[in-house]
């Protein structure tokens, strides 16, 4: 007959169980290692968040900010959807709100609106060349002085950004007696890469239409009477085909 076998187990205690358990202190350690391990995780997350909702604020103004920069006008409406996107990005993005400052007055909005923003743009992007020709844009009908100063810096931080060229130069036209000596002299040479830039010659013919861009130009090309010939007959021929609008 066989003999059932019944296999002993210890009998734990509560006493032996607490006795295995680890003290207090280092549980505490290992929830605070965890805590710590999950902080890169979490840091990461909270700078990409307005990195990511910058860049959806500019996609939507896509492509207006482009149009922009390359001097292509757009209607009404394209303004105020780019200004409305762009509006939506990081108060901290100084780009963004420079872009959306330019929206706000190519649509016309309030001068002083446009002003708030573009201030803020530029203390976060203060490097911005851009933001400092428009500020110059901005400020020139109310404080020439301060517009000159705005030109000053401009030209300082880009002399050669093609794409400013233009205004640059519509501005020192109208502040020239506000402006100092090395601004002055960095005022006619873009005057002179309007010129000497076929692409950029649409806005020679702009600047010329006034009588403060005559002058301008006429000190540029002081004493070059090839060039002023050359361009006297370039400006006769664009006048022919190309009258002024109405």
């Amino acid at each position: 007959m066989a003999t059932k076998t019944t296999a002993a187990t210890p009998n734990t205690t509560t006493t032996e169980r607490a006795a295995h358990r680890p003290p207090p202190a280092a549980i505490l350690v290992r929830a605070a290692g965890a805590a710590l391990a999950l902080v890169p995780a979490v840091l990461l997350c909270s700078l990409a968040v307005p990195h990511l909702r910058d860049g959806a604020a500019q996609d939507a103004a896509v492509p207006v900010p482009v149009y922009m920069i390359a001097q292509v006008a757009m209607p009404k409406v394209a303004y105020e959807d780019a200004a409305a996107a762009l509006s939506r990005g990081s108060p901290r993005n100084g780009e963004a709100a420079i872009e959306q400052a330019e929206a706000v007055m190519r649509a016309g909005g309030p001068r002083a609106h446009a002003q708030a923003i573009l201030v803020r743009g530029l203390s976060h992007d203060p490097a911005s060349a851009r933001g400092w020709t428009l500020l110059s844009e901005i400020a020139l009908p109310t404080d020439r002085k301060a517009a000159a100063r705005a030109l000053s810096q401009a030209l300082v931080l880009a002399p050669h950004d093609y794409w400013l060229v233009g205004a640059r130069a519509q501005d020192a036209a109208l502040l020239w007696s506000e402006l100092e000596a090395d601004s002055r002299s960095m005022a006619l040479e873009q005057t002179r890469i309007l010129w000497e830039e076929p692409p950029l010659r649409s806005q020679l013919l702009q600047l010329l239409r006034t009588p403060e861009g005559v002058a301008l130009a006429s000190r540029a090309f002081a004493g070059n009477e090839d060039e002023i010939r050359a361009m006297n007959r370039w400006l006769s021929r664009e006048r022919r085909e190309k009258p002024p609008e109405p």
